[in-house]
């Protein structure tokens, strides 16, 4: 899915924009989307420490990831 896409998705679920980061690292607890090298990796960071979550080869694959994890924590059946 595309960032308009993701951030749309995030908002029908009621995730509030400082549980996400699409624009790398941010030192606070949430999913953070950063481009590495040829790879797009996913992190949760809490009290400040990344721990990886998955990476891929393209960013829509990694937004994907990341609304499907919402939807885990959540409870939430994914829309398509």
């Amino acid at each position: 899915m595309t960032r308009d896409q993701l951030v749309s998705k995030l908002s029908e679920l009621g995730v509030h924009k400082n549980s996400y980061s699409l624009d790398g690292l941010r030192n606070s607890d949430c999913v953070c989307v950063v481009a590495s090298d040829s790879k797009w990796k996913v992190y949760y960071v809490e009290r400040d420490k990344p721990d990886e979550l998955a990476d891929f080869n393209t960013k829509e694959e990694a937004y994907d990831f990341v609304y499907l994890t919402f939807c885990r924590w959540l409870g939430v059946e994914p829309t398509r």
